[in-house]
């Protein structure tokens, strides 16, 4: 036996000296670890991939403008400045929809409810995707309906572009390359109602009855996507008083819809959309 080392001449007795001993020597027991269930090990990896890409186009971006900065005209070095931006945008979104996941099932998801332009939060919330609609060379295409006199709402500006952006990316991963997804603004009662539209291959009966639930995907859903996205929307539109729904049928695309309520023309100034 190594010098200075002797066996112990009995397990150590909670609460005696030699027990008081080993802990000091050793440290306390430590709890056998957890192996992760297969379902956590799959959130990780899909919030890994989900990281992914907006992280490659960013890092992309700067090492050209570091490395190559002397070689490139203006107009070159704004648009890769555009591209890292939008990039650290999508970066945002990602972590908005885990913060909100998490507050959600805390319960204390909080809203700041004042008078906002819906029209300038769509547009907030287009630059938000612009990289993934760049990637499938897609756009979003805005109109209002003929007889809106206002678009004006009463919501939380950076819920209501986390929203759209949720709305706009599964809307994106869904359509066919090179497609428009339409973003239209009417008025029903005393709401307004956005409606996003993509002509993707549509959702089933069944899944529309199931679509809106935390980490949930329909079946041959697009490769991509934690699963949050529809129960964020849900979830934060409902804090803002309005209601979501989706109309869809197979093979016909879908659109998903959510309303707000309608701000009072005396209501205060509106605020700026800001994500």
């Amino acid at each position: 036996m190594p010098s200075g080392l002797a066996l112990l001449p009995h397990a150590p007795l909670p609460g005696d000296a030699t027990a008081r001993a080993f802990v000091t020597l050793v440290g306390p027991a430590q709890p056998a670890r957890r192996q992760p269930s297969s379902s956590e090990s799959h959130l990780l990896a899909t919030v890994a991939h989900e990281l992914r890409n907006p992280l490659a186009s960013l890092r992309l971006s700067l090492d050209m403008l570091v490395h190559d900065f002397d070689d490139l005209e203006p107009g070159a070095a704004l648009r890769l400045i555009h591209r890292a931006q939008r990039s650290t945008c999508w970066l945002q979104t990602l972590a908005n929809n885990l913060t909100s996941a998490t507050c959600v099932e805390a319960g204390h998801l909080e809203v700041r409810i004042e008078p906002v332009d819906l029209v300038d939060c769509i547009d907030e919330a287009v630059l938000l995707v612009q990289t993934l609609l760049d990637q499938r060379g897609q756009r979003a295409r805005v109109t209002t309906h003929t007889s809106l006199e206002s678009t004006r709402a009463l919501a939380d500006p950076a819920r209501v572009i986390q929203v759209l952006a949720n709305l706009l990316t599964n809307a994106s991963r869904y359509s066919v390359h090179g497609d428009d997804i339409e973003v239209h603004v009417s008025q029903v009662g005393q709401h307004l109602r956005v409606r996003v539209t993509d002509h993707g291959p549509g959702i089933s009966p069944e899944d529309q009855q199931r679509i809106f639930g935390a980490w949930v995907r329909a079946e041959g859903s697009a490769p991509g996507g934690l699963g949050l996205g529809l129960s964020i929307v849900q979830n934060l539109v409902h804090q803002l008083g309005g209601r979501v729904g989706v109309d869809s049928a197979l093979g016909e695309g879908a659109t998903f819809w959510f309303t707000l309520p309608v701000a009072d023309r005396n209501s205060d100034e509106t605020s700026a959309c800001q994500p």
